[in-house]
């Protein structure tokens, strides 16, 4: 299997474990407690799915084409890519998006009908000096929403014979998708969360799309059927390949995890600060999860499953100082990264803080992601971006996937941006950017570290 294929392979994957695990679209998802959830666009009443006929569409004019018309008999003929998106002044660069699609697919049997609820106050004047593509439909009561039982924004592909062919998160379609469905290469049957089946799934050639509209999170979605005890349930993991992270007021699941991403992820470490047995870290991937007999905080919580764990695998845990291999960061010029976190209400630590990392592909094409991921040398990073954070916690996000622990010694103070980034087809400079860009240099070196070991007991 060569490197394009195997992205697409993890692409894929990825996307049926969003679909299995929709409740966790992201990392730590906290469901509130709530008795029912009604949709963006009103009462849902209908579910449809994959095959059913398309209702019509509800509008009150259209704002796209200029003196344009639009009836439900233009539903049939042709494949029919209909869009919600409630803002669209908003967000001008999902609509460039847009544009380009309709633009590389134009003379194709596909028409494009974005339908939005925004108040014309805003809307109207934008649209006047912004370019939006083929037909937008002002339906500002959610009529089609509610027609199509959508609970949230997403994209409906509907065949020349008015058929619904599948719906998909999102609001820009992808050109893969578009071509699969105008060449019928589509399914709406997901294949098992294995690698097996991942591999034999693209090989096939189809184009996954959902069979019914996404779904809210719902607090009974991801909470465990497992009577309320202070009992933590572990279990071989149901997908190889997934993994997600939900909770409640008084239940924590994580699916997919080894015992090392639950420990870092309970004692909020790195990896590589964790020492486990031989026999333990062996990238296993289990189901983790407590239902508790009353609510407890997040803190509570994860001290029960802190407890549970090293009665559960019989290990005690130690936490030991010893000398380490190490990336120190330091400022030399004394001076804080270039851009400073804006403060909130006038005090430092407010606002909102946010990360993400990108690096080079080490390893082989043909390998399979397999357990935690393998740690990697600080010249494999490209880019890295945190966003209204400390030195000390740049560092925590910096040390998160490399192989050997990161140190603070640039006795900076208060919160910044950091963002570096290296270019697609230019050189990885990425240890010079941080330095030029942001003031940091990283040297290696050796200091006294404190890790967490974990003994048989």
């Amino acid at each position: 299997m060569n490197l394009a294929k195997n992205c697409a392979l993890l692409a894929l994957v990825g996307l049926f474990a969003k679909a299995e695990m929709r409740a966790q679209l992201a990392n730590n998802v906290s469901i509130p407690s709530v008795a029912a959830i009604q949709g963006v666009f009103g009462d849902v009443s209908v579910r449809l799915k994959a095959g059913d006929f398309a209702p019509d569409i509800v509008f009150t004019k259209v704002l796209e084409p200029a003196e344009g018309s639009w009836n439900s008999a233009d539903l049939s003929g042709k494949t029919t890519v209909l869009v919600f998106f409630p803002l669209v002044s908003r967000n001008p660069n999902p609509m460039t998006m847009w544009n380009a699609v309709i633009e590389r697919f134009a003379g194709k049997p596909v028409q494009f009908v974005l339908i939005t609820s925004e108040k014309e106050s805003s809307l109207l004047p934008w649209l006047a000096q912004h370019r939006v593509s083929g037909s937008v439909l002002y339906d500002p009561d959610g009529q089609t929403g509610r027609a199509y039982g959508l609970e949230m924004p997403a994209m409906v592909y509907i065949g020349a014979d008015r058929k619904i062919v599948g719906f998909q998160q999102g609001i820009v379609p992808d050109d893969r998708t578009l071509n699969g469905v105008l060449d019928g290469h589509i399914t709406t049957t997901r294949p098992k969360p294995d690698i097996a089946s991942a591999k034999a799934f693209l090989a096939s050639g189809l184009v996954p799309l959902d069979a019914e509209s996404p779904r809210m999170p719902r607090p009974e979605d991801q909470r465990p059927a497992f009577p309320p005890s202070d009992t933590l349930h572990v279990s071989p993991a149901k997908n190889e390949l997934g993994s997600g992270n939900s909770s409640g007021d008084d239940f924590w699941s994580l699916q997919g995890f080894t015992l090392k991403s639950l420990i870092a992820e309970m004692y909020d470490l790195n990896p590589i600060r964790i020492v486990l047995p031989a026999s333990l870290d062996n990238g296993k991937r289990y189901d983790f999860a407590i239902v508790l007999p009353e609510p407890k905080s997040r803190e509570e919580k994860r001290r029960v499953i802190e407890q549970s764990i090293q009665d559960y695998f019989h290990i005690a845990a130690t936490r030991v100082d010893h000398l380490s291999d190490v990336y120190v960061v330091t400022a030399p010029n004394g001076t804080p990264p270039a851009t400073t976190a804006r403060q909130s209400a006038g005090r430092t630590g407010g606002g909102f803080s946010s990360s993400s990392i990108g690096f080079e592909t080490v390893g082989s094409a043909d390998e399979m992601p397999s357990g935690d991921p393998k740690p990697l040398p600080i010249n494999a990073f490209r880019s890295i971006s945190v966003r209204n954070a400390t030195m000390d916690e740049f560092c925590h996000t910096l040390e998160r996937n490399l192989d050997r622990p990161v140190v603070n010694e640039t006795n900076l103070e208060g919160k910044y941006d950091f963002q570096v980034r290296t270019g697609r087809g230019q050189q990885n400079d990425f240890l010079e950017r941080l330095r030029n860009q942001l003031n940091l240099v990283v040297t290696p070196a050796q200091r006294n570290i404190e890790t967490l070991v974990f003994q048989p007991r």
